[in-house]
């Protein structure tokens, strides 16, 4: 299994990107392998507010995201992030999403009109959030995935950053563990340059070994409040 780190590059506005200038980094140092084209969506919702009562602060909300990602072509991610506050013990508490997946199509719509219409008042959407002809490449026993993450204002989509998932595909040394496979791409990631970069890595998003680390790393980019300032 691959290990793989995401960074996140905020826009100074919405009429620059950083893209641009990541793939000129790569494509100078190396000769990558270009692959496919990719995409991501995510539709976020969160939890409708309970009446205030005087005797009780109010309850911290939750958040449900439907993500499609490229790892899971014929699926659709359903993530649910517990309420959690301040005050809970960041040893004891998990903060992590609890993940499904639905597959596409029928039965995607079938759920999504559902949050739209049965459960609308316990649901109330957010933002939409889409990755559209990502660019992706392999340098070595590294790919690379990097997109421009935009978001609906108006009639116009508004570039708010760029995602770069980095993964270790190369084949690792027997009892090489993820820390191991992690410090190969960060050491990649920092032979580039690029500056100001936020990091993302699965040690830091849940524990829970059910297949879904790489989704719940995803979540926490899509949730970062960069993707929902307003223009």
């Amino acid at each position: 299994m691959s290990s793989q780190i995401l960074y996140f590059l905020r826009a100074n506005s919405a009429e620059t990107s950083p893209l641009p200038g990541l793939i000129d980094r790569i494509t100078t140092r190396y000769n990558p392998t270009i692959l496919p084209a990719w995409s991501l969506q995510q539709l976020l919702f969160r939890s409708t507010p309970a009446p205030a009562a005087a005797d009780r602060d109010p309850a911290p909300p939750r958040y449900l995201q439907l993500v499609t990602l490229p790892d899971y072509p014929s699926d659709t991610l359903v993530a649910i992030t517990p309420a959690t506050s301040d005050n809970d013990d960041n040893a004891t508490t998990d903060r992590s999403a609890t993940v499904i997946s639905i597959p596409s199509g029928a039965s995607t719509d079938e759920f999504t009109q559902l949050l739209f219409t049965k459960f609308g008042p316990l649901w109330q959407r957010r933002r939409a959030v889409a990755v559209t002809e990502g660019s992706a490449m392999e340098v070595g026993g590294f790919r690379v995935r990097a997109g421009e993450l935009r978001t609906d204002v108006g009639t116009a989509q508004v570039v708010r950053g760029v995602v770069a998932e980095v993964s270790h595909v190369g084949q690792s040394d027997d009892g090489q563990d993820a820390g191991d496979d992690e410090g190969l791409v960060r050491a990649f990631w920092d032979g580039l340059g690029v500056e100001g970069a936020r990091e993302f890595r699965g040690l830091e998003v849940g524990k829970r070994d059910d297949g879904f680390g790489n989704v719940r790393l995803w979540c926490e980019v899509l949730m970062l409040n960069d993707l929902y300032q307003r223009s």
